[in-house]
């Protein structure tokens, strides 16, 4: 008799009674989970223990995360502390551990750079602010450190070229005041290399692109004053000026641009004004300056408007000037004004006899040291000296020219090798320096 297997059973939902595909967990009837309230209790344990492993471990890892950044912080906080304190070998060690902590940090690792660059580590910054500055060639202060390192290494065409990228680059904070104060710090070190070209140009782009900034006037025109650029440096000044008569620094700038130029007249007007402003008058820089020019306005033989006296009694005064001005000069540097020593002339009154101690022979005069400029220059004053009179100029205005260029020769020779006593003689090589540029 043959054995019948029996029916397999039928798998209904246990939540419908609906009849389940073989094999299936889901009920496609009511597409919920075909299992009883404790399986059911477990599965929802189960995967709240999964998502809840998944937040812990998530915590644990932002916690750990926000620790290494405060730590990281807190060296980068010692390590400019350092630095501002000028300890830029504590300061590496600092930002070395704060890189430590966060490796990515590009602030850490600029700060660390320059922290290289003001120890002397001139190599390793370097790296540092290239590999900075391949990721972002446009930062302001990535192209300035670069330029200061640059110059630090007498590259001076490297330097100029990144502290041109730094005046156009991008700048976080301020940055018009930025690229101004960048440019100017070119500016300076145009003044360093001895490029004054270049730094005068710079200097009048300032004054054409920031016709309304009075600082940034005032600055350019102190750098100009220092270039010697008198004419563009009052240019400057009157920028200020026009905005604001009575601002202290301008008027100051202002005259003593004034007195280089020989407008003893204008330097006098500026500087007093300025030194009223000042709030310590008679005691500011602007008094002895102030001073300066009122001797040189009451000494100048060149000024108009003169009588034929008055210019022959300037004249006459200046030639005294620099005749006592050569014998200080001389002898502060020992040198002899006459033309023949006594000690010379004294052999030559009474020369040596032959005789029978000498063999009769006439001994050889030593041969004479060259003369030395202030020696020519003294001998040609005493010559000039009986013409050189305010009498004499009066009675003929022809020979004052000739007198005042024997006059400015003294100050051009003694001008580096001797000091200027007092203000009549300070008075007379600004006169002599300013008659010097208008023959050029």
């Amino acid at each position: 008799m043959p054995v019948q297997a029996p029916a397999s059973a039928e798998t209904r939902c246990v939540r419908c009674g609906q009849p389940l595909p073989e094999g299936s967990y889901w009920c496609p009837a009511c597409g919920k989970l075909n299992a009883s309230l404790r399986v059911r209790i477990v599965f929802v344990l189960f995967v709240v223990a999964i998502i809840s492993g998944f937040a812990i471990a998530k915590w644990y890892v932002s916690s750990l995360r926000d620790m290494q950044s405060s730590l990281a912080h807190r060296w980068f906080m010692r390590g400019d502390e350092a630095l501002t304190r000028n300890y830029p070998s504590v300061a590496i060690d600092d930002y070395r551990n704060a890189l430590a902590y966060e490796s990515a940090n590009q602030q850490y690792r600029l700060m660390l750079a320059e922290a290289l660059s003001k120890e002397g580590r001139l190599p390793e910054a370097r790296a540092y602010l290239l590999s900075l500055w391949s990721q972002d060639p446009a930062n302001g202060r990535l192209n300035v450190d670069l330029a200061r390192l640059y110059a630090e290494q007498r590259k001076p065409d490297l330097a100029i070229r990144y502290y041109r990228a730094a005046a156009d680059g991008v700048w976080s904070d301020d940055p018009i005041k930025q690229r101004l104060d960048t440019r100017f710090e070119l500016v300076r070190y145009l003044m360093q290399e001895g490029d004054k070209g270049r730094a005068t140009a710079e200097l009048i782009a300032i004054q054409a692109e920031a016709p309304d900034d009075p600082e940034a006037l005032k600055q350019a025109g102190d750098l100009l004053l220092q270039l010697g650029e008198h004419s563009r440096a009052a240019k400057s000044y009157d920028l200020v000026l026009k905005a604001n008569p009575k601002d202290a620094q301008a008027l100051f700038g202002a005259g003593v641009a004034a007195l280089n130029l020989g407008d003893y007249s204008k330097a006098d007007r500026l500087l007093n004004l300025a030194d009223s402003l000042s709030g310590a008058k008679g005691q500011s820089p602007a008094a002895d300056q102030l001073a300066l020019a009122r001797e040189a306005l009451s000494v100048d033989p060149y000024s108009r408007n003169l009588t034929v006296a008055e210019r022959a009694r300037r004249v006459a005064a200046a030639f005294n000037l620099a005749m006592e001005r050569l014998k200080t000069c001389a002898s502060g540097e020992s040198v002899t004004l006459d033309s023949q020593p006594a000690a010379t002339a004294a052999k030559t009154a009474n020369p040596v006899l032959p005789n029978k101690q000498n063999g009769y022979s006439i001994p050889l005069a030593s041969p004479a040291a060259a003369p030395n400029s202030l020696q020519i220059l003294y001998n040609s004053g005493l010559q000039r000296q009986p013409s050189a009179t305010a009498e004499a100029l009066r009675k003929n205005p022809d020979a004052m020219p000739s007198t005042m260029d024997f006059v400015l020769d003294v100050m051009r020779a003694t001008q580096s090798g001797c000091a200027l006593n007092g203000l009549p003689e300070r008075a007379l090589q600004l006169i002599a320096q300013h008659e010097a540029e208008s023959l050029r």
